[in-house]
């Protein structure tokens, strides 16, 4: 059985893109970060759906950091 997704966009700085992507990626199986639109700073994160809270934490962290992370929507 397939998991099911759940799928976070955000609006970040161009500059924190790598930064987010690699601190998801080193959560091994938490998700992974698609840059949609570099230049305006759009991203979308996908996490197994029972890991949708966790991966809301790692991003609330992020922005503990100092982080400017808009969470646009989640699905």
């Amino acid at each position: 059985m397939k998991p099911q997704l759940s799928v976070i966009s955000l609006k970040v700085p161009q500059k924190d893109i790598y930064y987010i992507s690699w601190t998801i990626d080193a959560c091994e199986g938490l998700g992974l970060l698609r840059t949609d639109d570099p230049k305006m700073g759009e991203v979308t994160v996908f996490t197994p759906s029972e890991l949708l809270g966790d991966m809301l934490g790692c991003i609330e962290g992020l922005k503990n950091e100092g982080l400017e992370i808009n969470i646009i929507n989640v699905s």
